[in-house]
């Protein structure tokens, strides 16, 4: 079999007859004159052509050269359509950057992050989903997002994960609440007897209380939105856990108040992407951003 065909002889031979010499088509193609010939040698005896005539006065195309050079041009305009569309894919896939992040991730840290990633990337344009931990990881596995932050205790499974912070839980109530004034953690007893204001299931929030509780708590309300727990907390729906993160504002305000306890409600922030894929440059950037 003779193999495949060289794509740099067949560029070679049509710059032969752009050039007008074997010497300039050499010099146009970045290559010695000796090279140039051997390249044309070994694709003749390859083939078992002849197509090239050389001559004191040069090198010209025989019969043969120029039927290839003819059909070369064709593969060559072929060739050069695809490496442009390809490239165009590829600007357009690393100019995007697929994102997913939990809500306290996506409220309070991720716009920092993007917003470094711009200075250092301007030309990367990050599409950013916000959903609870456990969407996060469904993204990041079927391709929707190309790489995601969450909240949890639990490592999503099949994932490759980064460690890229802290974080802990409060529980916070109204000023009117009992609880407002306490001094003593609350106990076992008291923390399964209250009707909680929490997160959905699913979400990192939700997942991290119920590890440290080790029950399945009593549920006032759950909502999908940190704001509207709040809200609930300051209405006195009942007691609210959440991110230590969000409620920076309403304890100072005192509009809430944090209650102790004896619970350990520490987690990790964690970046997460497909193990089987390489991330991006935007991507491994944004991670970089992420752990500083």
């Amino acid at each position: 079999m003779p193999g495949d065909i060289e794509l740099d002889t067949l560029r070679l031979l049509t710059a032969l007859v752009e050039a007008g010499s074997l010497t300039a088509a050499a010099r146009m193609r970045g290559i010695s004159q000796p090279a140039a010939s051997a390249r044309i040698r070994e694709f003749e005896a390859r083939w078992q052509l002849a197509v090239v005539r050389r001559s004191p006065r040069g090198a010209t195309l025989t019969t043969d050269g120029q039927a290839v050079v003819a059909w070369a041009r064709e593969v060559l305009q072929s060739v050069d359509s695809m490496r442009s569309a390809l490239e165009a894919v590829s600007q357009k896939r690393s100019a995007n950057l697929q994102i997913a992040a939990s809500l306290t991730l996506a409220e309070h840290l991720v716009p920092r992050w993007l917003g470094e990633l711009h200075a250092l990337r301007p030309a990367t344009r990050p599409v950013l989903q916000v959903v609870n931990s456990e969407s996060v990881a469904d993204a990041v596995r079927s391709g929707a997002a190309e790489i995601g932050f969450v909240e949890s205790m639990s490592l999503p499974a099949g994932l490759a994960s980064r460690t890229v912070g802290r974080d802990h839980l409060v529980i916070v109530v109204a000023r009117s609440h009992p609880w407002a004034r306490r001094k003593a953690p609350l106990d076992e007893a008291e923390l399964l007897a209250a009707r909680w204001v929490l997160r959905e299931p699913g979400s990192g929030t939700r997942s991290t209380f119920e590890a440290a509780l080790g029950h399945e708590p009593q549920v006032a309300l759950e909502a999908t939105s940190t704001t509207a727990l709040l809200g609930a907390a300051v209405a006195g729906v009942g007691p609210a856990v959440v991110s230590a993160l969000s409620t920076r504002t309403d304890l100072e305000s005192r509009s809430l108040v944090s209650v102790p306890h004896s619970l350990d409600l520490r987690r990790p922030l964690t970046g997460v992407w497909r193990a089987d894929q390489r991330l991006s440059e935007p991507a491994r950037d944004l991670l970089a951003i992420a752990m500083q």
